[in-house]
């Protein structure tokens, strides 16, 4: 690869089919689309184009790294508001079965800050709860997920789509 060539686009439009059709034409470059509003049909769409990540316009700085990280680790990285729209599809086909019962929103965020590299007793600090409670809820993840390991929640939430790198 030439030392000058992009190793992630960065697409920022409002007209989602022109920058899908520009995608399918430069397929060999990972692309974060942005997007006024990501639904499931401009989603499909830019994945099928070769797109490695659809986000909406309104991205924070943090989602926008951590998006082009994980697409330069060859992953793919969808905005929350789709996620949960492919994520039955995406989990059948790595074959990694849903939680049976699913994780609360104070569960994600914990499973969130574990993929962060957190310890209990941070995110204890973050959340303005007890390490106590922490390990309640690390505890009510391994147990929804399946998991024995820190490693092991965060890789099934991240294939779960509950979490993102």
């Amino acid at each position: 690869m030439p030392r000058d060539a992009a190793d992630v686009v960065l697409r920022d439009t409002a007209d989602a089919r022109n920058a899908v059709a520009a995608i399918a034409e430069a397929f060999t470059v990972p692309t974060v689309l942005l997007v006024d509003d990501p639904h499931a049909d401009v989603a499909a769409a830019a994945l099928r184009a070769g797109a490695s990540a659809v986000l909406a316009r309104q991205s924070d700085a943090r989602e926008l790294l951590a998006a082009i990280d994980a697409v330069r680790a060859g992953l793919v990285v969808l905005d929350a508001s789709v996620r949960d729209v492919f994520a039955p599809a995406a989990t059948a086909l790595r074959g990694t079965a849903a939680p049976a019962e699913p994780l609360t929103a104070r569960e994600r965020q914990v499973l969130a800050m574990l993929a962060n590299g957190l310890s209990n007793r941070r995110i204890a600090e973050r959340m303005a709860i007890s390490e106590n409670t922490v390990k309640a809820h690390v505890a009510a993840i391994f147990a929804k997920l399946g998991a024995t390991t820190r490693t092991e929640a965060v890789t099934l939430g991240v294939r779960l789509g509950l979490v993102m790198l």
